[in-house]
C-alpha cells in the first residue's frame, strides 16, 4: 500500500479527501492528516510517506515550502499541490520543485484520483529504476570480488582486507556473496586453497611449506580446515597419494 499524507487548514477539505476518495481502490493508505504545514513537515521527517497532498497556503509553513523540502532533500516522495486559485505564479513555483500535480480545490474530488494514479506511476518507475541500479551495483561488486579471490586466494585473506582492496563494505560483501551464490565466502576461499594444497602435495612438498604457500600461518589450523573439507588429514591424504 502506498502511504499518503494530506494537509489543509480547512477541516472540510480534510474530511472530503478522507471520506470521498476511495484510497483502498488505489492501493493507498491515508497515514496522516495535518492542519498546517509545520505539522505535516514534522511528520514527513519522522515517517516519510510516498505521496503528499497539501494546500499551497497554510499557517506556519506553506505547501510550497513542504515541496521545496522534499525537492532539496531528494526524498522519493510525490507532492500534489492544492490551491483555491488558478494562480500562474503559484503553479510556476510548484513546477520549480518538481511537484507531481497542481489541482484547484473546486475540482479536487474529480481530479485527485487521476493525479494520485499519476504519482503512483512515477513512484513505480522510480522503484524499478532503483532495483535495476542496485542489481547492477551488486553484480559489479560480485564480479570484482570473484576476480580478486581468483587472483589472491593463496594470500592471507581477511574480510577487512578484501573489502578494502575492492572498495566495498565487508558485511555487505559477505551477505551479497551468500545471497548470490548460496555459499559462504570463506568456505569457497578455503576450498580453493585446498585444491592448490593438493597440487603441492602431489609435487612432494612438505605440509608446513604447503600451509604457508596457500595462506595459512598455523599448520594445525590448516590441518583442521583440510580435514573438515576433505574428510581426512593432510598426512592421510599424502599416504593415499603414495599408495596410488
Amino acid at each position: 500500500m502506498w502511504k499518503v499524507m494530506i494537509a489543509d487548514d480547512e477541516s472540510y477539505m480534510l474530511e472530503a479527501m478522507e471520506n470521498l476518495i476511495d484510497w483502498r481502490k488505489m492501493e493507498c493508505r491515508l497515514v496522516f492528516k495535518a492542519k498546517n504545514g509545520q505539522e505535516l513537515l514534522e511528520q514527513v521527517k519522522k515517517n516519510p510517506p510516498d505521496i503528499i497532498i497539501t494546500d499551497i497556503k497554510m499557517p506556519l509553513i506553506s505547501g510550497i515550502e513542504v515541496a521545496k523540502y522534499v525537492y532539496e532533500n531528494r526524498l522519493p516522495i510525490k507532492v500534489i499541490i492544492l490551491s483555491a486559485y488558478a494562480d500562474f505564479q503559484f503553479a510556476q513555483e510548484a513546477i520549480k520543485y518538481d511537484v507531481c500535480g497542481y489541482i484547484i480545490k473546486t475540482s479536487v474530488i474529480e481530479m485527485l484520483p487521476g493525479m494520485i494514479q499519476k504519482a503512483i506511476g512515477k513512484l513505480s518507475v522510480s522503484t524499478e529504476l532503483e532495483k535495476d541500479s542496485e542489481e547492477l551495483y551488486s553484480d559489479d561488486i560480485l564480479g570484482r570480488l570473484q576476480k580478486y579471490i581468483a587472483e589472491h586466494y593463496t594470500d592471507k585473506l581477511t574480510l577487512t582486507k578484501i573489502a578494502r582492496e575492492i572498495h566495498a563494505n565487508g558485511s555487505y560483501l559477505s551477505r551479497l556473496y551468500k545471497t548470490k551464490t548460496g555459499q559462504n565466502l570463506f568456505d569457497v576461499i578455503n576450498k580453493m586453497k585446498l585444491e592448490r594444497a593438493k597440487e603441492y602435495m602431489s609435487q612432494g612438498k612438505r605440509i608446513y611449506e604447503i600451509a604457508q604457500l596457500v595462506g595459512f600461518d598455523d599448520v594445525s589450523y590448516f590441518s583442521r580446515v583440510f580435514k573438515k573439507h576433505e574428510g581426512c588429514s593432510p598426512r592421510e591424504y599424502e599416504n593415499r597419494l603414495r599408495e596410488e
